[in-house]
């Protein structure tokens, strides 16, 4: 019995402290969550045509490399909205150099 509580323990301590977000690198659940959210404002973007994707991976991928996770970007809807001007300036000069 005593073996097992130890075992238990031990298990119970890996999972508490399994993967976490970091900035760079957020686990697969912080990534749902960030995909979820764009999903509810994602007719918004069909102006960007063709672009839309590449939208959206520049503003997950900014947000992923400027948070520690999902919670501390979503807590920061000012930050987030410089994140998302910026990947529409570049967005924007993409489809400049394209008509050119």
């Amino acid at each position: 019995m005593k073996k097992f509580l130890i075992v238990f323990s031990a298990a119970m301590l890996l999972f508490a402290c399994g993967e976490k977000s970091k900035k760079g690198a957020w686990t697969e659940k912080d990534k749902e969550k960030a995909n979820s959210e764009i999903k509810k404002v994602e007719k918004d973007l069909d102006l960007l045509g063709d672009k839309k994707q590449a939208y959206i991976d520049c503003y997950l991928e900014k947000i992923e490399n400027s948070y520690d996770n999902f919670l501390a970007a979503d807590s920061d809807e000012k930050g987030c909205e410089k994140l998302a001007i910026e990947c529409g300036e570049e967005i924007f000069q993409e489809m400049m150099q394209e008509d050119y």
